[in-house]
């Protein structure tokens, strides 16, 4: 090997060193058979990265001394874990087997001097099963953790799912397993995570607090089976213990209020020790296991680091307290999911305090920038909440602290909106408050959507130059629709769009009513909007008009030469019809213009969607229009001018 040209430019294990984060474990192995240089250059790489989530494969490993071995030798090696309740629990029994061995072995040699892993006292003891697990060396040089807390037994072995029977609880053993690894992690992920008692969650805040260099953390509880409900006072304990260096948090969970909720995060803060009174005046109690650490202290200083926040979501709001304690630690926030609030004077602290730290920030940019201008230095400017999302809106639905929010921010900023479940209560303030920031928007997503303005959607195309990402998806399955008319009354300048999920309503009957005015605005429009179009298209033949207007609409989406994801629904579906039964009028046609009743073909015009990858909608290839106008010629087409395309739908599932 030492011929090959490549030689001249760098060495094997300095190529597998920069490649191995792209390779599958398949990849790494098929290396490691390849050559004894490869071997040797390949070997720790293929233990960094392990997957163990899936209970079927741990199974097997445990039962399987061959297997298991390698694995336990190799503990040293591995920076990145993905696991389940069932491997956790296992490695939890092995580890304190081999440190029983340790301390066995240290007491036998009066002269060892090997360093001894000190076990907390809060730490549970481990249960021994039958059989009992093989002796495993800590893992201490993790960077990435990612842990399930689900259990399953589905073809599992007896002895082992006996092991998943009478579980232990896993948080304070991975809270001590995160105090092992300390110095390297910067990735948590506890997924599913069981409802922490509070001794459970002073040890987890106290080891999270440790992690001096976490940058993302993520806590999901929410469990396939149930759902734990975190009491509110539970939020600021984890909040306040996140170490300064963490850049993303997303905590994911439902919460419930508390009665009194200053005491109760101080009774959760407190430890009790031998002879003392309880918070609620009684005495000789059994002291906390976490007693000789004392009481979790909060964090004073401000998370300079952190960029994106996520909160439980609480259905009965956060109070003002809550937003003012937790938004003045967060001065750098960029992306932020809005929480609900309890009140109106919740809302108006929100608004209130981050007018403040905007104006607060827009002032120390500027004099940065003059003291860095005198030096001949750049500016470093510091991001400021530019990503909105609003994932379980409740009290909120109509969106009015999202567009306080919007309407708080500079203008100009906002980069990213996302909502789920939106109702336009407020359509007077919806479309100005995005306007503001109309030249930044780059991505507009409104999912499972109740309503929304028509002239809204509209505008959005017609304003914001920027956008690359725009959905519009209905609550239930329920399309909301923008109207042709309105769609081609100007020019779309957002030219540089990528991802564009719509539904058009090209109802011929609807548009020759609107053209004559006989539908009236306000809900009783809305009424005849909806019979009109559960009724055929054949009642109300097209007019030349109308297939004037469709290619003047096909022409707007021709345009969108960057586009690489285009999914086009027809608003029929609101009849409760598959969207593949009532495909696009002309669209996978190229058939010339009929004089007799003007039907023509517009594929053509979609010609320059060269970067064009997915195309899902109303496409039906076997409808009855399509079944005449797409044939051969239409499919070397498509293969012909659109040669990125990975997927298109022409048939309905099933």
């Amino acid at each position: 090997m030492s011929s090959l040209p490549y030689r001249k430019f760098f060495e094997v294990p300095e190529l597998v060193e920069q490649l191995w984060p792209f390779l599958s474990p398949h990849d790494l192995a098929q290396l490691l058979r390849t050559s004894r240089v490869l071997y040797n250059a390949t070997y720790l790489h293929f233990w960094r990265k392990i997957d163990l989530e899936d209970d079927h494969h741990v199974d097997r490993l445990i039962t399987a001394p061959e297997a298991l071995g390698p694995l336990a030798k190799n503990a040293p090696y591995i920076d990145t874990l993905k696991a389940g309740y069932f491997f956790i629990s296992y490695y939890f029994e092995g580890l304190m087997q081999y440190l029983d061995e340790q301390e066995l072995e240290s007491k036998s040699l009066s002269n060892a001097t090997t360093p001894q892993i000190e076990r907390p006292y809060w730490l549970p003891e481990a249960i021994i099963r039958n059989p009992p697990a093989n002796s495993f060396p800590p893992i201490t040089g993790l960077t990435h953790l990612n842990v399930s807390f689900n259990r399953r037994y589905s073809g599992i072995q007896f002895d082992n799912v006996m092991r998943l029977k009478k579980p232990i609880r896993l948080l304070r053993p991975l809270a001590w397993m995160m105090n092992l690894n300390a110095a390297g992690l910067t990735h948590v992920c506890f997924r599913h995570m069981d409802l922490p008692t509070s001794l459970e969650l002073r040890c987890l805040a106290r080891s999270l607090s440790g992690l001096i260099n976490l940058t993302h953390l993520r806590i999901e509880m929410f469990s396939a089976g149930s759902v734990s409900w975190l009491s509110a006072p539970m939020i600021p304990v984890l909040f306040f213990a996140f170490p300064r260096s963490v850049v993303s948090v997303k905590l994911e969970a439902y919460t419930d209020k508390s009665n009194n909720e200053e005491d109760d995060e101080r009774r959760l803060r407190a430890v009790l020790d031998t002879g003392e009174e309880d918070c609620w005046g009684e005495e000789d109690l059994e002291p906390s296991l976490d007693w000789d650490e004392g009481d979790l202290v909060a964090r004073e200083e401000p998370l300079e680091n952190l960029r994106e926040l996520v909160l439980p979501i609480f259905r009965k709001g956060y109070t003002a307290d809550h937003i003012l304690r937790i938004l003045r630690q967060c001065p750098a926030l960029e992306t932020w999911d809005i929480p609900s609030v309890r009140n109106k004077e919740a809302g108006e602290v929100m608004t209130r305090t981050i007018r403040e730290m905007a104006i607060r920030d827009e002032h120390s940019q500027g004099r940065e920038h003059g003291q860095e201008h005198e030096q001949g230095q750049e500016s470093k400017s510091r991001f400021y909440l530019r990503h909105l999302t609003v994932r379980d809106p409740w009290l909120d639905n109509g969106g009015e602290k999202w567009i306080s929010v919007m309407d708080a921010l500079p203008e100009q900023q906002v980069q990213s909106t996302e909502f789920f479940k939106y109702q336009d209560s407020y359509p007077e303030r919806t479309l100005p408050a995005l306007l503001r920031h109309c030249d930044t928007l780059q991505s507009i997503i409104f999912q499972d959507t109740e309503n929304i303005n028509n002239r809204t959607l509209a505008t959005i195309l017609r304003r914001c130059r920027g956008l690359e990402t725009f959905w519009v998806t209905g609550l239930y399955g329920l399309p909301i629709t923008l109207y042709l008319d309105t769609a081609i009354q100007q020019e779309w300048v957002c030219t540089g769009l990528k991802d564009l999920r719509i539904t058009v309503d090209l109802s011929v009957l609807l548009l020759q009513r609107m053209e004559r005015g006989d539908i009236p605005a306000g809900p009783e429009g809305r009424r005849i909007y909806r019979e009109t179009v559960a009724v055929s298209r054949i009642d109300d033949p097209p007019t030349k008009e109308y297939w004037a207007k469709l290619e003047k609409f096909y022409t707007q989406l021709g345009k969108l030469t960057c586009l690489e994801v285009l999914e086009l629904l027809t608003a029929k579906i609101q009849s409760g019809a598959n969207h593949m039964a009532h495909p696009l009028p002309g669209l996978l046609s190229l058939q010339e213009e009929d004089e007799r009743n003007w039907r023509r073909g517009f594929l053509s015009l979609l010609s320059g969607l060269k970067k064009l990858r997915v195309v899902h909608g109303s496409l039906w290839a076997g409808s009855e229009d399509s079944t005449v106008t797409f044939g051969q010629r239409e499919t070397e087409w498509i293969l012909e001018n659109w040669p990125a395309l990975e997927s298109i739908e022409f048939l309905p599932e099933g």
